[in-house]
This record gives structure tokens, C-alpha cells and sequence, in this order.
């Protein structure tokens, strides 16, 4: 796991290009603490860096940016290719040769031999850049799932990337908010790819490939695409699916514990971790270690859960509670781990976890993904039990029920429940007339996509419209993708919430900590396994996740692991109230917003009373302003 950056100039000086590299590559140097280099080439016209975290191969043959043998390519790379060693023996054949024992030098021995085209030969992480000498392009690369990120910034004469915006900022060019993404955040806490908080920086998308020559712009090539596989039927019995799944993980997940340092396992407790713990444990010929995290309020508290599965698989275990003084330090440090603007506040448990692992290990495994490829998320029931019960009615009469409600407006509703915690009133928050209010901002919704959509906006359109000044979502619903409607949810996700979310959480978190997180469960191989399996099987007679518990079940007891789901689930509702306040106020004052200028300082003031008078609902847009302003007042001020 390393941390890579880089430019290449078309047209123009390139001198302060080649005087920022420098700065780009310790700007990563959390990413990569154990070694670091840059390499120039077309009369310094392009450039490339890398920090260098060692996992594989801890020689000095490992060191990038690396050359081909034969002197026609140049790369930086991050991540890991699992199968480098059946890679390897198929490239000595044909002549190339690797001195050291780990993946990089496979990596671009297959570059030389077969071209850009090499990348479909690889199960793995990555991102890698290439600079080819004969042709003079440039190539960047990221992994199917997304799992490894990169950024780049092209302004017509040059372009800059990095594995954080913190090293194309360090290239020194103007920033611009992109109120688009601005949009995207507010709505769903985060931003996803390609877009990113300034204007003329993406992100490249999961699965592409972009080549940069002299000729002109960017050009984005597609190398993988999941629709390829969805929607395919299956003629075995489900016990049959289910031992070529056990068969499919425990290969993914053995893989993905090749190392020459120590590895562990982010253990939750839930379904994902359990497998893969289970799994490794009974595989893998040593006792493996796992790490969870607790919290110091009992009702958020579910250490011994994941305490109960390390017992049962006998896994060396370590758990650590914390409390709100540990998110307090936290907090100052929010800005650098997410460089753009990030509202999942699980980020701060994924990172106290990281932090507990890299006392012991250097890799560690997360078991993210099972949600999204087997439709585990609760708010996909909720979703398909809401639409079921919409679509049967007639849509003039929903757009009436629509506007009747909206007269009265849910959030107005939501307000006056909520603030009064102590009245009949307050306790009816979550009751029918809580949820009619909800209900008012879906019930016009065209399609199941939509209806989606709404539930996941964590501000509804007006608030959008009086908070910034607009509300109108550029983002494609899940109505763009095939098959019936959970499909399409589960497909939503895997494109825009995985990567946008989940991914950069854990792997901002882990590199903060110079530790390598692996996504075992997102082997391009179970990806493509899980979504030709009809849905019926992902989401059947046992709930949610199918086939998955089906596996499971073999190495766990269901009453160990079968729960709500909660997740990392913080008590960040009663610590903004309590002992977060006065980040609230100092960050969230109206009048530093309306010196600001990016929001309505009125509004911004009204969330910040509710809040104070106990009101629940607003716990999460109040922490969306926050982890902004955090963001803010380090990059923007």
C-alpha cells in the first residue's frame, strides 16, 4: 500500500511542475513511511512519485517509481495484485525476469508484455499510473471496485494526480468549490466519483482507464463493467451455490493474507466479519488476530458481540472502548484524513480501529461489501416495502397527498416533534404521524429509484433550496440499471455509495495510520459470482444476505451473529448535545457562515437551536455542517 502523485505538461513551463512533485510526494507520507522517490523523463515534462508502504518484498527491490527492463515503461503503483505469483510464472516464459519476490515488478513486467490491457489479468487493488516512452502517454489505472482511489486535474495544458487531493493541491493552482458536489455532500454525505469539491478535479471512476498524449485531453476507457454479469440463472441447487461460494471466499480471502508483514481482521461481529474470520481461522493454520472497538455508552456498545465470535473461532482478539474525549482529539485531525468534505461519522470508529490495529499488525482486513452484493442494507427493505405500497396507488392522487403534506412541510413536522422531547408530541418522533411527514417527500416518486433516492437525502430539496440556494440533484437514480427493483438498489450502491463511501472511509483511515486495508470480500470474482445469482437467492427465506448466511452458518451459530445490523453506529446524537457542543457552536456560528458565504446563516442558526432544545432529528444535518466547516476552515480559508 503506497501513496502515488505525479504530473505530465502539454503545453507551458514545466518548471513549477517538476518543483511541486517534491511537495505532492510528502504530502502522502502517512501513505508510505518506509520509502519514497520521484523520476522525471521528457525533459521534465512529465513526472511521477511514490511513498512507499512495505508489505511484500521488503528489499530495496520494491523502491518506485520502477522501470521496465526493456526501458519502455515507467510506473508508479498502489495497492496490491494478489495473483502476481501464477502472473509471474506465465510472463519467466516469455523472458521477463523479477529480481525481488513481490507484485510490483510482475505488475509491469505484464505491462511490457501485453500493454495497457494487462489490467484485466489482475485480481486486486490499485492504482497505478505509466508512463510509456515510445508512444509518450500517459496511462492511469484504477481497480474495478474502487477500492484504491485517485485523483486527478487536467486544465487543458496539464495534468496532476495523486492518491489524495492533498498532493494535487501541493502543485499550487487555484481552488474553486464545485457547488455540484457541494450539492452531492449535503445530500448524501459524501461526494462520488467523478466529480469531486473542485471544479475541474475528478475523481477517476472504478473500472477505467485514462490515457493522456499529445494529441489533447483526457480519453476515459471502461476496462470492466458488473452489468456484464448481472441477471445470469444458475442450474444447481442452492447447496450448491453455497459450496462454490465457500469455495470463491476462502480463496479471495487467503489471498488476501499473502504478506511479509503482520495482518489482521476488522471483527464487528455481524455477518461479513464473522465469515471472513471464520473462514481464515479454519483455513489459515495460525490463530488470527481481529480487533473491534466498543463504546463507552452501553446502548451503542456492541464489542461483545464481536467478543462472543473471537471466542467461538478462537481468534486472538483485542478490543479498546472509547468515548467522546477520544472523538474530541479526533476531531482537529478530520480534515486532513478526508481532504474533501466526508459526512460518514462511522469514519471516526474505522479510524480508532485502525489505530488499534497498527499497534500490532501492518495489514488488516475489512469485510466491506456484503451489503451491497447480497442486499444486506436495512434501507433496502425500507425502500421496497415503501414503493410496494406506492406504486398501487394512482399517481394523481399521490401527487395530491404529496402537496397536502408538503402545505404543511415535513421538515416543519420533524421540527416541532423533535424539540419538544418531553411532550405527547415529542414522543410521537417515529411514530405514523413522524412517518407521514417522511412519506410526504416520497409518495409522488416515479419509480423505486427515486423513492431511494429521497430516503438516502439526509436534507430534503427545500431545505436544499433555503440552506444554498438550490436543490436540483445531478445524480442518475437507480432506475439506470437493469433487473427488478432490489437489483437495482444493490447496483445504486455498488456505483456510487461503496466507493464514494464506504471504500474512502476505511482507506483514509487505514493510511492515516501507515496501515494497509484489504477488501477481501470485493474480489472482482465474487462480484461477478454474486450478481448472477438471481436476487431471490442474495435476499431470501433467510433475510438478507441469502446464500451468505448460508455459509456462515456452517462456522457460526446464527444466535452469535443473527442482530440489526448497526455497524461502527456512534453515540455522535447525544455527544453533539453534550460534549460536543462547543465544537457546535464555534464552528456552526452564524455569524463566521455568513462570513463565509456559502450557506444561510439563518438556517444554519435554526439547526443549531434545535439541536440545543433536544431535538433529535437534527442530529445528522448538524453534523454534516460540521464535518464541512472542519473540512473549511483546513483547505478553503
Amino acid at each position: 500500500m503506497c501513496g502515488i502523485t505525479g504530473y505530465r505538461v502539454l503545453d507551458g513551463d514545466a518548471r513549477p511542475w517538476a518543483e511541486g512533485l517534491p511537495r505532492a510526494v510528502t504530502s502522502l507520507q502517512r501513505r508510505g513511511p518506509d520509502d519514497s522517490g520521484v523520476w522525471f523523463g521528457a525533459g521534465q515534462r512529465v513526472g511521477l512519485g511514490h511513498r512507499r508502504l512495505s508489505i511484500l518484498d521488503l528489499s530495496a527491490h520494491g523502491h518506485q517509481p520502477m522501470t521496465s527492463a526493456c526501458g519502455n515503461w515507467h510506473m508508479v503503483f498502489n495497492g496490491a495484485v494478489y495473483n502476481f505469483k501464477a502472473l509471474r510464472a506465465e510472463l519467466e516464459p516469455l523472458g521477463h525476469r523479477c529480481a525481488g519476490r513481490g507484485d510490483a515488478e510482475v505488475i509491469l513486467a505484464a505491462f511490457a508484455q501485453w500493454g495497457p490491457d494487462a489490467v484485466t489479468r489482475f485480481v486486486g487493488m490499485f492504482s497505478i499510473a505509466l508512463w510509456h516512452v515510445p508512444t509518450q502517454r500517459l496511462h492511469l489505472l484504477r481497480d474495478r471496485l474502487g477500492v484504491k482511489p485517485l485523483y486527478y486535474r487536467w486544465d487543458g495544458d496539464a495534468l496532476c494526480f495523486g492518491s489524495e487531493l492533498k498532493a494535487l493541491r501541493a502543485f499550487d493552482w487555484p481552488p474553486v468549490i464545485d457547488r455540484d458536489a457541494l450539492l452531492d455532500y449535503l445530500r448524501y454525505g459524501y461526494i462520488a466519483a467523478p466529480r469531486t469539491i473542485y471544479e475541474r478535479v475528478s475523481q477517476l471512476p472504478p473500472a477505467h482507464r485514462l490515457v493522456l498524449d499529445e494529441r489533447g485531453g483526457p480519453q476515459l476507457h471502461r476496462y470492466w463493467n458488473v452489468l456484464d454479469h448481472v441477471g445470469r440463472r444458475h442450474d444447481r441447487s442452492e447447496d450448491e451455490l453455497a459450496d462454490e461460494l465457500e469455495a470463491l471466499m476462502t480463496d479471495a480471502f487467503e489471498q488476501r493474507m499473502i504478506a511479509d508483514v503482520p495482518v489482521g481482521v476488522f471483527l464487528s461481529g455481524g455477518v461479513d466479519s464473522s465469515l471472513l474470520a471464520a473462514l481464515l481461522q479454519k483455513r489459515g493454520g495460525r490463530q488470527i488476530k481481529t480487533f473491534t472497538i466498543g463504546f463507552d455508552r452501553p446502548e451503542y456498545d456492541e464489542s461483545r458481540y464481536a467478543s462472543d465470535v473471537a471466542r467461538h473461532l478462537g481468534t486472538d482478539h483485542t478490543c479498546r472502548v472509547v468515548g467522546a474525549d477520544d472523538v474530541r482529539h479526533l476531531l482537529p485531525r478530520w480534515a486532513d484524513l478526508y481532504d474533501e468534505p466526508f459526512g460518514d461519522e462511522s469514519g471516526l470508529a474505522t479510524f480508532l480501529a485502525s489505530q488499534l490495529a497498527a499497534e500490532q499488525v501492518k495489514v488488516v482486513l475489512s469485510a466491506d461489501g456484503g451489503d451491497e452484493l447480497f442486499g444486506g442494507y436495512a434501507s433496502y427493505t425500507a425502500a421496497l416495502q415503501q414503493w410496494a405500497w406506492i406504486e398501487k396507488l394512482p399517481l394523481g392522487l399521490r401527487r395530491a397527498a404529496a402537496a397536502a403534506i408538503g402545505g404543511v412541510g415535513a421538515s416543519r413536522i420533524d421540527g416541532y416533534l423533535s424539540a419538544r422531547p418531553g411532550s405527547v408530541a415529542g414522543r410521537l418522533v417515529g411514530s405514523p404521524v413522524s412517518m407521514l411527514a417522511k412519506l410526504g417527500a416520497r409518495i409522488d416518486a416515479r419509480g423505486i429509484g427515486e423513492v431511494f433516492d429521497r430516503a438516502l437525502a439526509h436534507f430534503a430539496c427545500a431545505e436544499l433550496a433555503t440552506l444554498i440556494g438550490r436543490s436540483d440533484s445531478t445524480r442518475d437514480d437507480a432506475e439506470v440499471y437493469p433487473g427488478a427493483a432490489g437489483e437495482k438498489l444493490c447496483l445504486w450502491d455498488l456505483h456510487h455509495y461503496l466507493p464514494g463511501d464506504v471504500l474512502t472511509k476505511v482507506d483514509r483511515a487505514t493510511m492515516a495510520m501507515s496501515l494497509e486495508g484489504r477488501e477481501p470480500l470485493l474480489d472482482h470474482r465474487l462480484v461477478e459470482f454474486a450478481f448472477s445469482l438471481p436476487f431471490i437467492l442474495r435476499r431470501g427465506s433467510l433475510g438478507p444476505k441469502h446464500l451468505l448466511k448460508k455459509v456462515l452458518h456452517r462456522h457460526v451459530p446464527p444466535a452469535l451473529v443473527e442482530r440489526p445490523k448497526r455497524g461502527f453506529a456512534l453515540p455522535l446524537k447525544e455527544w453533539l448535545a453534550s460534549e460536543l457542543r462547543g465544537c457546535v457552536d464555534r464552528y456552526l456560528d452564524p455569524r463566521h457562515i455568513a462570513q463565509q458565504g456559502l450557506f444561510d446563516p439563518v438556517t444554519v442558526g435554526r439547526y443549531v437551536r434545535r439541536l440545543h432544545a433536544g431535538d433529535v432529528a437534527v442530529c445528522q444535518r448538524i453534523w454534516l455542517l460540521l464535518a464541512f466547516q472542519l473540512w473549511h476552515e483546513r483547505w478553503a480559508s
